[in-house]
């Protein structure tokens, strides 16, 4: 059976009227699946008109057994081959440059197969929409171009990191899009073709539930995420105790290789103290 709207608590559904694209669970939402949009998202943001998106997923996990592991919020790839991650970050924390370095690596490291050469490794755009200037320059977007000292040589390691300023609000399509984004009225947005996915997921019985759901199932995942903190927190304390790892997984739950990665960390810590 589905969840009636008249036993959703009132506040949830005032919390999803205020949702804005700039809020990553409501982003994810509303793009999901859709590549139509999502290709519509991606050619104003690269200033392309030529780009054609083949698949899309979002909320994307990409798993690192010894490590933190990262979710993306839309995946993209383009009929060309090229993939797109774009993330919407309201804290400029969450946007700083070695997050982009660690999307990049986990991504890299899930692209390749074996025996694969690392020239096969596909042209890579990273995205970041920051509701703040990240820069604090005023300029629409930040694109990131590494070059060699002295040589004044591109470095093209097929990595395309560029930052989109969700404060610009120009009179053009980029600042017609961030004022979209950081909107929760559709009928103030600019673009049709969001304001109508926005719409359903805001006005529309069937998005609502949807959204109430979604919600739900998010913070289920952030007390989940809790409890693993939770559980890596007491597991270091332990290892410095000189507790056995045997006994560390048995306690916290965590998998056995999971405890020794954090004692093989811990070690490498303490010699580089020293």
């Amino acid at each position: 059976m589905g969840t009636s709207l008249k036993t959703i608590d009132p506040k949830m559904l005032e919390r999803i009227q205020a949702l804005r694209l700039i809020d990553d669970d409501f982003m994810t939402v509303v793009f999901d699946g859709d590549k139509k949009l999502t290709q519509f998202l991606l050619r104003i943001l690269l200033e392309r008109d030529d780009l054609f998106v083949k698949s899309v997923m979002t909320q994307k996990e990409k798993r690192n057994l010894y490590g933190r592991s990262v979710k993306l919020d839309i995946l993209a790839v383009d009929s060309n081959g090229k993939n797109y991650d774009v993330e919407v970050q309201r804290a400029d924390e969450g946007a700083s440059p070695r997050r982009v370095r660690y999307n990049q690596a986990m991504l890299d490291s899930h692209t390749l197969k074996k025996m694969q050469k690392f020239t096969d490794l596909p042209e890579l755009y990273i995205i970041f929409i920051t509701e703040n200037d990240y820069y604090g320059l005023g300029f629409p977007y930040y694109a990131v171009e590494k070059r060699i000292k002295k040589a004044d040589l591109p470095f093209d390691d097929g990595c395309n990191i560029i930052y989109v300023n969700g404060s610009y609000r120009g009179d053009d399509p980029l600042g017609k899009l961030m004022h979209d984004f950081c909107t929760p009225d559709a009928d103030e947005m600019n673009y049709s073709e969001i304001a109508e996915r926005v719409r359903y997921h805001k006005q529309q019985d069937g998005g609502k539930k949807n959204m109430c759901r979604i919600i739900e199932e998010y913070g289920d995942e952030r007390e989940a995420e809790g409890r693993q903190k939770t559980a890596i927190a007491n597991a270091k304390n332990m290892l410095n105790d000189a507790v056995p790892v045997e006994h560390i997984a048995k306690w916290t739950s965590l998998p056995l290789e999971q405890v020794l990665a954090l004692k093989k960390e811990l070690e490498q810590q303490e010699e580089t103290a020293f």
